[in-house]
């Protein structure tokens, strides 16, 4: 997946990794999607939550074990209090954690070394981190990379504090910029590719919570801004070169928040499979000119409403005589728009023990069938197994609202495997136990633009819509 510096193996591309928190466990699903896609890149960046992935390709890991690590990673990991004398003065903290189990926890959980990253051995990588004596923004390459950088790079202001290194303090330089392209530019990129998890929304929210949102992303995109003038002028200046392309991989509405993670409103694989899902459909509907080097290469719609919910589901799957013990995973996002527009997607992976890992599915194709005047949803997705694509397609009952709020809905569900000869690998049902359907409705998520309206009520009206989507 990675070219070595001055290499002539074709088209010089810079895949850059933008902050967003532990939202970022999207970002491994894309770069699995670029690896399957076999595009090369010469050189990584990360800044903010970024920092994470790219220190694991610096670290020498392949896109499936980054997602391994991000699906086993426990979110306590990241929780670590400073001594209790420090919250009797919380207005004189300069963080209100501290940064030892990022250091002792989640580096080592997520395979991250820095001596594999000092040595460079498996990608040109860079870290940016604010120089905060200096106020500018610094991209650390590896052989340069300390820890305290990496853990510096991470450690949002409020929230961790700064970091002492070589006599300057430092720390997360999202509040200068979260995408640093022109280090990408500077490093000869002739394509940027950006993967983009902060978000772009056109309205301003209430709340004091999302206006911190807010002030992140007028940060992080009015830094992208002033990135793309730089571009121009640097391709004005050396004609002899073709225009700087950029490519921009993102969610078509914005990502869960950190507090829905947190939460467990959304997860780690289900962060994984969307961006997987959404980078296969970017590959295949890019523009090869590239994207606008404006606004818009971030934006996204924003619906009025939005109801999440997951579904596990266990059991075995049929092989010839034998029942082979199985997994499937499914992620749900229901979204109403201000026009009447109405979308379903679905987010999805199989584990299959002894012949298949837990695997994302992409070209979700979602349907409605009626049996005896009972709906039923259909889901055709693909995924690959040994550079072969295999077709799955399952077929689950709409309970009613009621039936979902307590418990009594989407109790099984019907798979078929078909491989890429058109012969049926593998069928069955699985089931979701009750304890999985009582936290599947205990996790769901329902958001709105006014903030109101997410009650029990508004989850019965949108399970009812949802039911109802494509009758």
């Amino acid at each position: 997946m990675f070219t070595r510096p001055g290499s002539n193996s074709g088209i010089k591309r810079s895949l850059v990794l933008a902050g967003g928190g532990m939202r970022v466990a999207y970002q491994a699903g894309v770069i699995m999607a670029l690896e399957e896609a076999g595009l090369e890149f010469f050189h990584v960046d990360g800044t903010s939550g970024g920092i994470f992935n790219i220190g694991m390709l610096a670290s020498g890991l392949k896109p499936k074990s980054m997602a391994e690590n991000w699906r086993t990673l426990k979110l306590t990991h990241f929780i670590s209090g400073r001594r209790a004398k420090n919250y009797l003065k919380p207005l004189k903290m300069q963080g209100y954690a501290d940064a030892d189990n990022i250091r002792d926890k989640v580096f080592p959980h997520l395979g991250i070394d820095i001596q594999q990253i000092q040595s460079g051995a498996h990608a040109n990588a860079t870290f940016n981190v604010c120089n905060f004596s200096q106020k500018s923004i610094e991209a650390i390459p590896c052989a340069l990379a300390k820890e305290e950088h990496l853990i510096a790079g991470v450690s949002l202001p409020i929230f961790m504090p700064a970091l002492k290194i070589d006599n300057n303090w430092y720390s997360d330089a999202v509040w200068i910029k979260d995408a640093n392209l022109m280090e990408a530019v500077n490093q000869g990129a002739e394509e940027i590719w950006l993967v983009w998890a902060i978000g772009n929304t056109p309205t301003y929210l209430s709340g004091a919570f999302h206006q911190y949102v807010h002030m992140i992303e007028m940060s992080a995109n009015g830094g992208l801004l002033e990135e793309y003038k730089q571009i121009k002028m640097f391709d004005q200046l050396h004609p002899e070169r073709k225009p700087t392309k950029l490519y921009v991989i993102k969610s078509p509405i914005p990502l869960p928040l950190d507090p829905d993670f947190f939460f467990n409103k959304v997860n780690a694989r289900e962060l994984i499979n969307m961006g997987y899902k959404h980078a296969k459909e970017y590959l295949l509907s890019k523009n090869d000119n590239g994207e606008n080097l404006d606004h818009t290469a971030t934006s996204c719609s924003e619906p009025s409403k939005t109801l999440s919910f997951r579904g596990v589901y266990e059991g075995g799957l049929t092989l010839g005589t034998d029942k082979v013990p199985s997994q499937y995973f499914v992620y749900h996002r229901y979204s109403k728009f201000s026009d009447e527009q109405e979308i379903v997607e679905s987010y999805s992976s199989i584990a299959i023990e002894g012949h298949l890992k837990e695997t994302a599915l992409f070209d979700h194709q979602i349907s409605i069938e009626k049996e005896n005047k009972i709906p039923y949803q259909i889901i055709k997705g693909s995924f690959l197994k040994n550079g072969e694509t295999h077709t799955l397609t399952t077929k689950q009952k709409l309970s009613g609202p009621w039936e979902i709020i307590f418990g009594l809905g989407f109790k099984s569900i019907s798979i078929q495997i078909i491989d890429q000869k058109g012969k049926v690998a593998l069928e069955g049902t699985l089931y979701q136990s009750l304890s999985n359907r009582l936290k599947s409705w205990y996790f769901t998520s329902l958001t709105t633009v006014s903030g109101s309206g997410t009650g029990i009520k508004g989850k019965f009206n949108m399970f009812k819509d949802f039911v109802a989507y494509g009758i």
